[in-house]
């Protein structure tokens, strides 16, 4: 009996140490795991709370510090926010999302004021252009899509016939009347569209508007490519008309003097038949036409 109850005692001792030092472990590592939370929690870095809109003036309320890995952290990122509000309250030149990085190029660097001046980088400017249903695409420009700029005119011509071409592509729409809100969705039939354009630029089209008409071509907004097709006259727009109007235009312009009459037989000739405002060519009997002729 003695001998048990000895080794009852030893089992005893050996599982209260294991416990001990068990409990020991654990107790351990709940006091070192806030000290490596804290190693791993990053550098302060300054966020948008809410969407902030082009023009906005910041303030405290739109900003907070959250921690970030420093290898996630962009480049001249704020790290706290008396840092961003220094001096004049800034003026939001490009639209932040909520949780996005507040960066100094986003921001204007001095006294700003509202509007659509914020909005214009340095060396360019902003310059309108009348519009109407039809030359504004109906509506559907807004801000913040992308125009090719056409001109028709007669100005230079020898005929005076008008022709039409692409004056300024790319451009960059800024307000339509007098909204400049990219937040703009529904298509607005407006008088005037301003554009961003280079002082070139913005000279070329104050001009183009004097001597002629300008109408919009609205682009896919991913779309860059350069249209490179030829100017369009009228001669040009008989091959978009009725099948027996395309031969003569295209003869004219090449010539010719009339593909059709050189393809008639020996005893046929070619003749214009006129009835109210449709001229047509006809093919008629060269011996009937001259029989017509002498009476």
């Amino acid at each position: 009996m003695r001998y048990r109850a000895l080794l009852l005692l030893l089992v005893a001792v050996v599982l209260g140490s294991l416990a001990a030092y068990l409990v020991n472990n654990i107790v351990q590592q709940q006091v070192s795991q806030p000290v490596t939370e804290a190693q791993a929690a990053g550098v302060p870095t300054v966020i948008a709370v809410t969407d902030l809109p082009v023009g906005l003036a910041l303030e405290q309320i739109h900003l907070r510090v959250i921690e970030l890995p420093e290898e996630a952290i962009p480049v001249g990122a704020f790290q706290t926010i008396p840092e961003v509000l220094q001096g004049p309250a800034p003026i939001v030149l490009v639209s932040m999302r909520a949780g996005e990085v507040v960066l100094p190029d986003k921001l204007s660097t001095g006294i700003a004021r509202r509007g659509l001046t914020t909005r214009i980088p340095d060396g360019a400017r902003a310059v309108s252009i009348p519009v109407n249903e039809v030359r504004g695409v109906g509506g559907f420009v807004l801000p913040g899509d992308r125009v090719d700029v056409l001109h028709t005119t007669s100005i230079g011509r020898r005929d005076d016939r008008p022709v039409t071409r692409t004056l300024i592509q790319d451009m960059m729409v800024l307000g339509v009347d007098q909204v400049s809100s990219e937040a703009t969705e529904e298509p607005v039939v407006v008088n005037v569209v301003t554009l961003l354009a280079e002082p070139e630029q913005a000279k070329t089209l104050t001009l183009a508007q004097r001597v002629g008409d300008l109408t919009l071509l609205l682009r896919n907004e991913g779309d860059r490519s350069e249209d490179e097709s030829p100017t369009i006259a009228l001669d040009d727009l008989w091959e978009y008309g009725p099948e027996d109007f395309a031969p003569r235009a295209a003869a004219q312009r090449s010539g010719r003097g009339g593909a059709a009459a050189g393809q008639l037989p020996p005893n046929q000739r070619e003749v214009q038949v006129i009835r109210g405002l449709e001229v047509r060519d006809q093919a008629v009997d060269a011996d009937s036409l001259s029989a017509s002729s002498n009476r």
